[in-house]
């Protein structure tokens, strides 16, 4: 089963603005055809300030449920 679409905040490592974006968790390409562009949305994050983009599988989740690199 591939898993909802989570609302998430990100921390640019780069510039340090919070942005929302989204995440999914898993994802079963045996039940989904997604393309490899929407893999790859699904899996990164750009900044909207400075551009910079983020694998979101090197961000940690802090206590304040935000998105960061730590």
């Amino acid at each position: 089963m591939t898993s909802p679409i989570r609302q998430i905040t990100v921390e640019c490592p780069k510039c340090h603005e919070l942005y929302m974006d989204w995440h999914r968790a898993s994802i079963n390409l045996m039940l989904d055809d997604f393309d490899e562009d929407y893999l790859d949305q699904a899996a990164s994050a750009s900044c909207p300030s400075c551009g910079h983009r983020v694998e979101l599988d090197v961000l940690v989740i802090d206590v304040d449920d935000t998105w960061r690199v730590i």
